[in-house]
């Protein structure tokens, strides 16, 4: 009767706050609100838990299922909160933190890794410490100090942790009707390890013009390893050749008829002239005739491509995109020409410099000029940053 009075005098308070309009009051007010409330939701959580924790132990058989129907959720949710109340019942400091405050659910719960992973005693008597070390970290913060914590008293039990998520490792993706590609992935820390060191080089910002995001610049990131996979790692062959980018244009399209079909990639459909004309400045092309039934009449390769000469002659000179701010170094770089080939502009050093692919799909589409790279050695009288031609 007790535990039903303290819950119904907890109602009314509820009901009182729910009460408050918080549009009449003043922002100092609205923000007390706010936090206030959120913290004694915190707290609730941490006495709901407890008592979860209780009903596991009388019946841990049925717990998660009694959860899942009393409050309407996932299996999957109710199964993870009896999991975390039943470790945070070995740490009953650290529960009692959550109770008064001092640390969150999420806090306490990024804690519970530690259980059965350091001996019972030793773990027990560390609460205070533990405790004090979370308060003050983030959950993802806490997470990797508990790594820390069981890498350093049970190295198996890390390698354990290793195995587990090497054998989750998964990368599942879908190309959707309009060409993109939506998808997940899940790697091992140590899988991780090489993929956010080579992505978070490129996805730094290239000074105050680039205003992509976090996201998109990690996006472009990605997507400038595996245009300079396609380039220079030694692919399988697959079709009997190495595997390779292709595009399928017709001569209309080339010679820019207005009813010209599109562009179009193997995997992900039609494509834009602009990007289309970016990755052919740095391409292998070949010319198929058909004749007007579809027979394959002619097949030759257009002699106008850039050797590996000239590349390592650009990588020399040029060192990384020549776009002003951008440091993106030259295995990520497209050949560029600055008068085109449709214009007349013929594969020589003087008319090529690098490019990365999105700074290369810009002047294509005419948001990058030749005033916007960085060109000393060129002596352009139209690029009036550029310095005197070297000798």
């Amino acid at each position: 009767m007790q535990t039903m009075a303290a819950i119904k005098a907890c109602e009314a308070s509820v009901v009182t706050l729910a009460a408050v309009d918080p549009s009449a009051l003043p922002l100092e007010e609205v923000q007390a609100l706010a936090v206030g409330a959120e913290k004694l939701a915190a707290r609730l959580r941490g006495i709901a838990s407890q008592a979860l924790a209780e009903v596991d132990a009388r019946e841990p058989e049925g717990a998660a299922w009694w959860w899942r129907d009393a409050l309407g959720i996932t299996g999957e949710a109710a199964g993870i909160a009896v999991r975390r109340a039943r470790a945070l019942h070995t740490l009953p400091a650290v529960a009692d933190a959550v109770v008064d405050g001092r640390l969150s659910l999420e806090q306490a719960g990024a804690l519970t890794p530690l259980v059965g992973r350091i001996h019972p005693p030793n773990l027990v008597d560390s609460q205070a410490g533990l405790i004090e070390g979370a308060a003050g970290r983030s959950v993802d913060a806490i997470g990797q100090w508990v790594r820390h914590m069981i890498a350093l008293n049970s190295e198996a039990d890390l390698e354990q942790e290793q195995r587990t998520a090497e054998a989750q490792r998964t990368l599942e993706y879908k190309v959707r009707a309009d060409g993109t590609i939506r998808g997940r992935f899940v790697l091992s820390a140590q899988n991780g390890e090489p993929m956010l060191t080579v992505i978070e080089a490129l996805s730094r910002r290239e000074g105050l013009a680039d205003t992509r995001t976090a996201g998109e610049r990690r996006a472009d990131g990605l997507v400038a390893v595996f245009e300079a996979a396609a380039k220079w790692a030694d692919l399988p062959q697959t079709g009997g050749q190495r595997a390779q980018i292709s595009y399928v244009m017709s001569a209309e399209w080339a010679a820019r008829l207005e009813a010209a079909e599109p562009a179009v990639g193997a995997w992900t459909g039609p494509q834009t002239r602009d990007r289309l004309e970016a990755m052919c400045c740095d391409a292998r092309i070949s010319r198929v005739l058909l004749n007007g039934v579809g027979q394959v009449v002619g097949l030759e390769s257009l002699k106008d491509e850039i050797t590996v000469g000239q590349r390592r002659a650009l990588a020399a000179r040029d060192r990384q995109c020549v776009a002003r701010g951008c440091t993106r170094p030259p295995a990520y770089c497209d050949a560029h020409h600055l008068v085109s080939r449709e214009d007349g502009g013929p594969t020589t050093l003087d008319n090529l410099v690098l490019l990365c692919r999105r700074h290369h799909v810009m002047w294509h589409q005419g948001t990058l000029a030749l005033s916007d790279l960085s060109l000393p050695w060129n002596g352009r009288p139209d690029d009036p940053r550029a310095g005197p031609l070297v000798a």
